[in-house]
């Protein structure tokens, strides 16, 4: 998540911070999920292809819409970080 929030933000620069956000929740999100879910789904006898599909997919689209959510929330915590750090934004060598 965090390596392709910085890729983002190395192509796209500094605006457009929800969409970096989103794009970089959902990558994440996604390899979470099929680790986890590789992890968990012969433990809780989820045999067959089609049923770990669907465990993939509902559990990928359930943890990305509440990050979604939280987008408005994360966006404007960052924002009050930014006004609020002396240091944000220099250069150091």
């Amino acid at each position: 998540n965090s390596w392709v929030l910085v890729k983002m933000k190395q192509r796209f620069g500094e605006p457009k911070l929800w969409a970096r956000l989103m794009g970089s929740s959902g990558v994440g999100e996604f390899a979470d999920t099929l680790i986890f879910c590789s992890i968990a789904a012969p433990v809780i006898g989820i045999a067959g292809a089609a049923m770990f599909a669907n465990y993939v997919i509902v559990g990928f689209v359930y943890k990305t819409l509440v990050e979604f959510a939280f987008v408005p929330v994360t966006t404007a915590v960052i924002g009050w970080v930014k006004r609020h750090e002396p240091s944000y934004g220099q250069v150091t060598a």
